[in-house]
């Protein structure tokens, strides 16, 4: 009788590991497709600028997004984000080196539609769905500064989803839609704000700064993870500012993340953008749906 149960113990553990193994494999295939899929966006436009002043505007806004200083390294350069022990890897490649090879409209389509060269989508590392809604001339700017970095000296690899990033990939996929960036943009872009707006310059910049992080709404992770920006009601216009710039929140508390964000990028808003910004977040009528 022992033996016979020990059997059937092996059996259904045979089993499970069959069904594990298949399911892996699906989830390998339907996201191979996914990331394999071509998007036929054609891109557009935007203004084309090469001298001096725009290229060191167009710093500070490639700053302000994490475009330089960022997920692409101390400067442009590109590293390793994700490294699983399966091979998976995520790389955020060298922005000068991909700046040489684009056209402009090859890199309007990838920064904004979230679209590589090849038609393929980048995945949702990348934030494309707040990319998207830069103006013609901030993106240009952007495009400018870009085109004046020099490639590294590093050579990246690839980017490689293996079994576990495709995993991943799936499960953020049934929870929030789709995993590559195409898929979720609107793929239509605002007109510029009325620089005489200072509401609509807030909105601007929040939508083109915050939603990577606080999401799409503002209103924060689900999860708590994030706080929604409905807290900015509680700042004074200094204290407010005080955030930007330091990272360090009212009661003077370290923020290790926002800290990490606020003096690597958000430095470099004006202050006439902090205070537009702040207008638009402390504005009692964004909050009250």
């Amino acid at each position: 009788m022992i033996r016979k149960g020990m059997k059937w113990i092996g059996l259904a553990l045979l089993s499970i590991t069959g069904i594990a193994a298949a399911g892996v494999l699906v989830i390998y295939v339907v996201m191979g497709r996914d990331l394999a899929r071509s998007h036929d966006h054609p891109g557009d436009e935007v203004p084309e600028f090469t001298d001096a002043v725009s290229i060191e505007e167009g710093q500070r806004l490639a700053q302000l997004r994490g475009c330089s200083g960022g997920c692409h390294g101390r400067s442009t350069e590109g590293q390793v984000m994700l490294e699983l022990f399966d091979g998976s890897r995520v790389v955020a490649p060298d922005l000068g080196m991909i700046a040489q090879r684009y056209t402009t409209i090859e890199l309007e389509r990838a920064i904004r539609h979230g679209i590589r060269s090849d038609g393929t989508s980048v995945i949702r590392f990348m934030p494309s769905e707040m990319l998207s809604g830069l103006s013609d001339r901030d993106l240009g700017l952007i495009i400018a500064y870009l085109r004046s970095q020099p490639p590294g000296t590093d050579a990246w690899p690839g980017s490689r989803y293996g079994p576990l990033a495709r995993i991943m990939g799936f499960m953020f996929k049934r929870e929030f839609g789709s995993a590559m960036a195409a898929d979720v943009i609107e793929h239509v872009h605002s007109s510029p704000p009325d620089p005489a707006n200072a509401r609509e310059v807030g909105r601007y910049l929040a939508n083109t700064t915050c939603t990577e992080c606080h999401g799409s709404d503002l209103r924060g992770a689900p999860d708590g993870s994030m706080p929604s920006l409905a807290v900015v009601m509680a700042y004074s216009r200094e204290q407010f500012a005080t955030l930007m710039r330091t990272g360090r929140p009212l009661g003077d508390r370290e923020l290790d993340f926002m800290g990490q964000v606020a003096r690597s990028r958000f430095v470099r808003f004006t202050d006439d953008e902090i205070s537009a910004l702040h207008d638009y977040l402390s504005d009692s009528a964004n909050w009250s749906e």
